[in-house]
């Protein structure tokens, strides 16, 4: 298995790369980044790995993949987390999370304590209930209920039992400002029995030709 650097190392090295400045207005795609063996960033669809028996899998969803898979949770068409627009319609960040309990402990997960960092040390806490009730309420009688935006989100304290699995969106508050170039998703205190699991998944913004030939890219 692959280990993840930390925030604090992943912003150390982006800061001695040149041209890490990633203009807004150049088309990009964001992927999970994986090192080469000559340290060169190279796109892959799933990050992936098993940690004291917990397999994580986490994926980035592009707006319309996104939109897609809400829809398809939900039943309905509605554009309820819109992509960012500019800086004054920030907009949101999708991630297809994914947890395998192979272990023969319960596992405790908050989703409200994922984090989103980039490089500029802009950094959003996941959605949790109360601000997902904020982002459906735009909607009037028609929003989707709790009931029914908790099957497609994480959104409140989860346990997991030994053998169970679970996959759902994790979404954040995307940066105001959009010249970024690499966000680490943090997923953090995971109590599996009396032990606390903490990881980094490192994710880049890549020229479009770069990740076409990727499988998977376009299905939630």
């Amino acid at each position: 298995m692959k280990k993840f650097a930390s925030a604090a190392s992943v912003v150390i090295a982006l800061a001695l790369c040149p041209g890490a400045a990633f203009p807004a207005t150049r088309p990009y795609r964001i992927a999970a980044a994986i090192r080469s063996e000559e340290g060169k960033w190279l796109p892959a669809t799933t990050h992936e790995t098993l940690n004291r028996g917990v397999r994580f899998q986490v994926r980035h969803l592009d707006p319309p993949a996104g939109r897609a898979a809400i829809e398809r949770g939900l039943s309905r068409t509605i554009d309820l987390l819109p992509g960012w627009r500019d800086e004054k319609r920030p907009g949101f960040i999708l991630f297809v999370l994914q947890l395998d309990n192979v272990s023969q402990e319960e596992i405790h997960f908050n989703p409200g304590q994922a984090r989103l960092a980039t490089e500029k040390a802009d950094m959003k806490f996941a959605l949790d209930y109360t601000a997902l009730f904020e982002a459906a309420k735009r909607f009037g009688a028609s929003a989707p209920t709790m009931e029914e935006m908790a099957t497609v989100f994480f959104d409140r304290v989860m346990t997991l039992k030994p053998g169970g699995s679970v996959r759902k969106l994790l979404a954040f508050e995307s940066p105001t400002e959009d010249r970024w170039r690499s966000a680490d998703v943090m997923i953090v205190e995971i109590q599996s029995g009396r032990e606390a699991i903490d990881l980094h998944f490192l994710f880049r913004k890549f020229e479009p030709a770069a990740v076409a030939g990727l499988a998977g890219m376009e299905t939630p």
